[in-house]
């Protein structure tokens, strides 16, 4: 796993508070928790910045199910400008079944990376450097990430 493939896989010192909001399906305060680490100067903004240049974070909490019958693989895609991305592991509920994020240079061969316990953290390069992702679909369990992009 290196950065010329296009990721790094890393360990990430998570909030106590994460693992109770997450098991409490407390989707407000945890995406609230979410928005201090990765606003200028949190935790995740700390992390990423040495390693792009960018003025802003977005995120989102993202919640796979494998119950969910609407569930199918993403599709590929390059997040268009955005410089890095990435997904920081919430799987409180135990590890999934599939979910993987799969990455690859633009048509080429695919990376599979995950499921992850709590606070593995996934930087990876996205549109401007020419690489491509998608998530697959759970199998079996639920896949709780908050994924962000970088701009």
């Amino acid at each position: 796993m290196s950065w010329t493939e296009g990721f790094l896989v890393q360990d990430f010192s998570l909030d106590p508070r994460l693992r109770s909001l997450a098991i409490a399906q407390d989707w407000k305060n945890l995406d609230q928790v979410m928005a201090t680490l990765v606003a200028p100067g949190g935790d995740l903004w700390n992390v990423l910045t040495p390693l792009a240049t960018f003025t802003r974070i977005e995120h989102m909490l993202a919640l796979r199910d494998a119950a969910d019958p609407e569930q199918e693989d993403g599709i590929w895609h390059d997040d268009g400008s955005r410089v890095l991305a990435f997904s920081l592991s919430l799987n409180y509920f135990g590890l999934p079944q599939g979910g993987e994020l799969a990455i690859r240079p633009k048509g080429g061969e695919a990376r599979l990376l995950g499921p992850f316990e709590p606070g593995k953290l996934i930087i990876f390069r996205t549109g401007t450097a020419g690489f491509e992702h998608r998530t697959l679909r759970v199998t079996a369990g639920l896949r709780l990430v908050c994924a962000g992009w970088c701009s």
